[in-house]
């Protein structure tokens, strides 16, 4: 299962673990989640963000909360179609 936790306050988000919906490569929620993360660190400017990417992990820190804003969006649709390998934890 993927974790995905936003704050939307900072802003910042982080995605965790492997979605493990299908075999190595061929995981069309872990290519849906992969596509939303490199989304994100394109849409935000190279300068003022924080950025930290390693196998099944990802933070990003910084940059324009609509950004966010619209990843998270896309997050939910996600997670509400695959709550088994998707979770999305909002801090308020």
């Amino acid at each position: 299962m993927t974790k995905v936790f936003y704050d939307p306050k900072e802003p910042e988000m982080r995605f965790e673990g492997h979605a493990g919906a299908g075999e190595h490569g061929k995981d069309p929620v872990c290519a849906a989640l992969s596509m939303l993360m490199y989304t994100l660190l394109e849409a935000l400017p190279a300068e003022g963000v924080e950025r930290y990417l390693a196998d099944g992990y990802c933070r990003v820190r910084g940059g324009s909360a609509g950004t966010y804003e619209v990843i998270a969006a896309g997050l939910r649709l996600l997670a509400a179609e695959y709550p088994e390998h998707v979770c999305l934890e909002v801090r308020r």
